[in-house]
């Protein structure tokens, strides 16, 4: 019986590399997405199933998640890859409806997402959830409603481990660093990311690259991480480490 992997987000960047690496790797792929048209391209491409999937919909992840089980019978990974940026401003300022559309996006929708396959995977007594947090876990940044969001990521993550553990379930996250995606790459192009000091303070100096993710979530999917639950692990080029260090010591 092929194993099934869940992706929301499947249509770009992270999710998309994601689709691609567990597609790559005999599995049957089910992705869910807003972006209809390159959805259903890479689908096609991948021999996927695509699903329109608003995650601030409580109804169309229901609806999803029912479709989903109707069709395979069985999941073993979902990917929470679905989600928004926001660009830089300070919190005093912020639009309150942007914070609700991202705490919607990508906190709610996350839980929700979790909650409905969750609970079957429960039942079935085995599956792996992978949620999608941030550097800005750990770090502040000027992006006050998406930073927030994320360290809200690290904590479900782990509240959803220990809840489920017990039931056989899985759950993790991963931290990406800056990952040159389509929506970064847009940023970039705007002026409103500076590459040039994203890679001076990365240890590796380069951007860490989608399908670079794609491989952490998948070990963390596989029974390589049988005995890993309940972490955050960053994929950030060393990021984290560098930019703290820098600000004590001289550039290696």
């Amino acid at each position: 019986m092929s194993k099934v992997a869940v992706v929301t987000g499947g249509a770009s960047g992270i999710g998309e590399a994601t689709a691609r690496h567990f597609a790559a790797s005999g599995w049957t792929v089910v992705i869910g997405d807003v972006g209809d048209v390159r959805g259903e391209a890479i689908a096609t491409e991948l021999g996927a199933t695509y699903h329109h999937l608003d995650v601030a919909s409580e109804a169309e992840i229901v609806a999803f998640c029912a479709a989903v089980y109707t069709s395979h019978g069985h999941v073993d990974v979902v990917v929470n890859s679905a989600g928004v940026l926001q660009n830089a401003v300070r919190y005093t300022e912020m639009d309150m409806a942007e914070f609700d559309r991202i705490h919607a996006i990508n906190v709610r929708g996350s839980l929700l997402v979790n909650r409905s396959f969750g609970t079957l995977m429960s039942e079935a007594g085995s599956g792996v959830i992978i949620n999608m947090a941030s550097l800005t876990t750990y770090r502040p940044s000027g992006q006050p409603a998406y930073a927030m969001g994320k360290a809200s990521i690290k904590m479900m993550t782990e509240l959803m481990a220990a809840e489920l553990g017990p039931r056989g379930v899985r759950v993790n996250a991963v931290a990406p660093g800056y990952v040159l995606t389509p929506a970064m790459q847009a940023r970039l192009d705007s002026g409103q990311r500076d590459p040039k000091l994203i890679i001076e303070k990365s240890a590796l100096r380069r951007f860490v690259q989608p399908a670079d993710v794609a491989e952490a979530i998948f070990f963390l999917c596989s029974d390589a991480a049988a005995a890993i639950t309940g972490v955050t692990l960053p994929v950030d080029c060393g990021w984290l480490a560098t930019s703290a260090y820098t600000a004590y010591a001289a550039v290696p």
